[in-house]
């Protein structure tokens, strides 16, 4: 048995020697004399939507060849898997932009069909639309509000509302604008059927209305019966909330919505209170996040926490190890402000930093820092305000997202920092840093803190909208170094974004189809 093993390896390590010994035999070609095709003259581009595209690639190798197939190919940048879009099989490619904004790789290829040998070349194309980036400000001119934008060079376009399409001005003065990707909206087909649909939409929201709008277009989605299932009495949307693709909370009158997963962009029921019922006043003011939100009942004076498919619940009072400033249920406190800072990710838990401005039964102003994570015990500490501050008697404000210090609006036109410390010196805390000039009246502050990677503009910078018998302006103060101050010598004419006519209330800042 062993002898007959012993032949068996023997005979085929014959075999193998002799494959390996065996050179000379083929006549091996290196793979560029074979085909040696080769794609040039292509580069990225950056185009709108309608634009056409007359590319003429550079082709070398090609001579003498027959049954070459050329191709155009379009796929959708970051989304693994994206199905071909096959554009042409000409040589040249003359093609009109017809799908939506975002980023895309264009491909082109050269195919030997018999031989099924081929050379791609890849380059990327993003396509943006007229609103992809830029200013956005709601304005009034006393009979309802519309939308102004101000493009990349700067040059205002007037009233987008009526412009772009025949819904007219919505009802009330300005409150706010959201950007929302992937909003879900139902469209009905030919046949009858309806068929649920993600659109790029801009969120409209005044004292009297709410209105989504597709943000490729201006085409009108919904107006405000078509985002409930049932229309509350009265339509007051004091805050809205859009978060992600899936995220979407409203505050209607004081009764709190949030959008569940798989909707289709419609409100139905408010949330219930901690008691069962909707016996709750919710502030304009909030924190929203990813399905849930921190909230301030005005009935109860009480800190509130909101879910998806629950009902909203009472935030826990302190336990016995951690420092106790004071009850946040049912206690003698008016909130005035509640101010969003940044979130941060701790032990893979997401927990939310704000301020809140109240003020209790004795008529004394606190600042509360908070902290907040589900329905724990929120605040981390809290500071007096001394007599004779401003902060306390100031209707807009704003906390700076990275530093202990608010910006708020004092006699009209005079733009003020308040820093949060226990420092007592009101000098110190407390001092004027602008002043507009005559007649014009701050009613909008942000910070806008924007280190996407994805955007054309990054930037660290408070942005201030007024209002005077002129119209709008909006400014733009760059913070010094990544600190909290900037240059106060700058003026006004410099710091000018761009202006338009009537009387502004909000500002959101459009870049590269992402929004802030």
């Amino acid at each position: 048995m062993k002898k007959n093993i012993w032949i068996g390896c023997m005979l085929a390590w014959i075999i193998i020697a002799g494959c390996i010994d065996d050179r000379g035999n083929y006549d091996y070609r290196l793979t560029d004399e074979i085909w040696p095709v080769k794609i040039s003259g292509l580069e990225a581009m950056d185009c709108q939507v309608g634009d056409q595209l007359n590319l003429t690639p550079t082709i070398t190798g090609t001579e003498n060849m027959e049954n070459l197939k050329y191709s155009w190919f379009l796929y959708t940048s970051g989304v693994a898997m994206s199905k071909e879009d096959t554009l042409s099989h000409e040589k040249e490619l003359n093609w009109q932009i017809s799908r939506e904004a975002g980023s895309y790789n264009l491909m082109f290829e050269v195919r030997d069909t018999v031989r099924d040998l081929f050379t791609k070349k890849s380059v990327s194309l993003k396509v943006r639309t007229f609103l992809s980036t830029g200013w956005f400000v709601l304005e009034t001119d006393g009979t309802g509000t519309d939308m102004d934008m101000i493009t990349p060079e700067g040059t205002t376009t007037e009233n987008l509302l009526t412009t772009y399409n025949s819904s007219g001005r919505m009802e009330g003065a300005p409150r706010k604008i959201l950007y929302k990707m992937d909003h879900r909206h139902e469209v009905e087909n030919f046949d009858g059927t309806v068929e649920v649909v993600k659109k790029d939409a801009f969120i409209l929201t005044s004292e009297k209305d709410i209105r989504v709008y597709d943000a490729q277009n201006m085409a009108l989605l919904k107006k405000r019966e078509d985002c409930f299932y049932e229309m509350p009495t009265p339509v007051n949307p004091l805050n809205r909330f859009v978060n992600s693709t899936t995220d979407d909370h409203l505050n209607n009158d004081g009764q709190y919505y949030i959008l569940p997963a798989g909707n289709v962009g419609k409100f139905g029921y408010p949330l219930v209170g901690p008691d069962g019922t909707n016996n709750y006043n919710v502030h304009a003011d909030g924190v929203s996040a990813s399905q849930r939100a921190f909230l301030w009942d005005k009935t109860s004076c009480s800190f509130l926490y909101a879910s998806t498919g629950s009902q909203m619940v009472f935030l826990s009072e302190a336990s016995g190890n951690e420092t106790n400033f004071g009850p946040v249920s049912k206690t003698d406190k008016e909130l005035i402000h509640l101010m969003y800072r940044a979130s941060e990710m701790i032990n893979y838990v997401s927990k939310y930093k704000a301020y809140a401005l109240w003020k209790d039964g004795n008529g004394k102003y606190t600042i509360v820092d908070l902290y907040f994570d589900k329905a724990t015990y929120p605040i981390v500490g809290e500071y007096s305000l001394p007599q004779g501050n401003l902060l306390s008697t100031a209707d807009i404000m704003v906390t700076h997202q990275n530093a202990p210090k608010l910006f708020f609006v004092a006699n009209g036109n005079e733009l003020w920092e308040h820093n949060i410390s226990s420092n007592t010196d009101l000098s110190i805390r407390e001092r004027k840093v602008y002043t507009f000039p005559g007649g014009e009246r701050i009613a909008c502050i942000r910070h806008l803190y924007i280190t996407n990677k994805y955007v054309d503009e990054q930037m660290d910078r408070l942005v201030v909208l007024t209002n005077s018998a002129d119209g709008w302006k909006l400014y733009g103060f760059e913070f010094i170094g990544g600190g909290s101050e900037f240059d106060m010598t700058v003026t006004p004419e410099e710091a000018m974004i761009g202006k338009g006519i009537g009387e502004a209330g909000y500002v959101m800042r459009m870049d590269n189809d992402r929004a802030f």
